[in-house]
């Protein structure tokens, strides 16, 4: 029954979308979640440019970062100069399951760090070895940078001798969600290793902007059209011709044989209707999947604004699917 109603959800919000009337920009002020009303009146316009993107990327360096006693964490360096965020449980299991995390970012600003709480929290409450990427971002680095960084981590990570070889997952939000789905084709295609579980949260995967949902949200207090615009611009800046499905996962024409999904989004996030195309489409190559879309939910509301009733039942919802699936 549960997967029955996801199915329903989809199709019903797919019918809504449809209406050319849509494409207006809305109003998020009557349309936001009541449990994140308060957050999001109270916050400030952003400004994202090219010219200020070295003084964003700082804002997302931690005054401090979180510990707990019963999680290890270090940086590795591999390959030629890749720094991962590594996080393992103190235990004596001589097997874990592990997760490859991608952070967000739009492809041009973000650090493992930013995740480091999440990141402790799912390696102490599931036991799994997680890999953090501190890959390589646009413009400097535009695509396939940080995929074959994400794909390096990724294969690191499985040649882990305490790894458990058939309980891998790969998760991420925003352009580390677009990454979770993209590291998964490199690694269905290239047959390594065996991805057990994708969990892509509100993942970023469309780069031609041509839904409803990626011309409704307008609004500069949360990621939007403008900024969408922007970050896919510089991050394509060296692809010409065809957008490799690796690059923009939407363009993916075969997405038989991934591994069963988990899928979150709210109605106010521009990437509600390419998120969902996705699942729609994984169901019909076969792939389970479960669908979350969140009612009033802004793009990455839940790390956005942690402290919201609804952010913490949208975190546990996630963390406890990661969980089933690595057990």
């Amino acid at each position: 029954m549960k997967k029955f109603c996801t199915v329903l959800l989809l199709l019903t919000v797919f019918s809504f979308t449809a209406s050319a009337e849509n494409f207006t920009a809305w109003n998020l002020n009557d349309r936001i979640n009541p449990q994140l009303k308060e957050y999001f009146t109270a916050a400030p316009e952003m400004t994202i440019t090219p010219e200020n993107l070295q003084e964003l990327r700082k804002s997302f360096i931690p005054e401090s970062l979180p510990k707990d006693d019963a999680v290890e964490v270090h940086d590795e360096i591999i390959g030629s100069n890749l720094r991962v965020r590594v996080y393992t449980p103190k235990t004596d299991a001589k097997e874990l399951p592990a997760l490859l995390w991608i952070h967000g970012g739009g492809h041009i600003f973000g650090i493992p760090e930013v995740d480091e709480g999440l990141c402790i929290r799912i390696a102490k409450e599931i036991g799994c070895i997680i890999a953090n990427p501190d890959y390589r971002l646009a413009p400097e680095h535009p695509y396939p940078a940080d995929v074959e960084d994400c794909y390096a981590a990724l294969k690191w990570l499985a040649e882990n001798p305490r790894v458990r070889k058939d309980r891998i997952a790969v998760a991420g939000g925003s352009a580390g969600g677009g990454l979770t789905v993209a590291v998964t084709l490199v690694a269905r295609d290239k047959k390594y290793p065996v991805i057990h579980f994708q969990m892509p949260l509100y993942p970023q995967l469309d780069y031609r902007n041509i839904t409803p949902s990626s011309n409704q949200i307008t609004d500069h207090r949360c990621w939007c059209k403008d900024f969408n615009i922007l970050a896919w611009k510089l991050y394509l800046a060296n692809v010409s011709g065809d957008v490799p499905s690796y690059a923009s996962p939407a363009m993916a024409e075969d997405l038989s044989g991934l591994p069963p999904a988990y899928i979150m989004v709210g109605t106010l996030d521009p990437f509600r209707d390419e998120d969902m195309t996705y699942a729609q489409r994984l169901m019909e190559a076969g792939v389970p999947v479960e669908l979350h879309v969140i009612a009033g939910g802004t793009h990455a509301f839940e790390g956005v604004y942690p402290e919201s009733p609804l952010s913490v039942k949208t975190v546990n919802e996630y963390v406890n699917a990661l969980k089933e699936a690595l057990k």
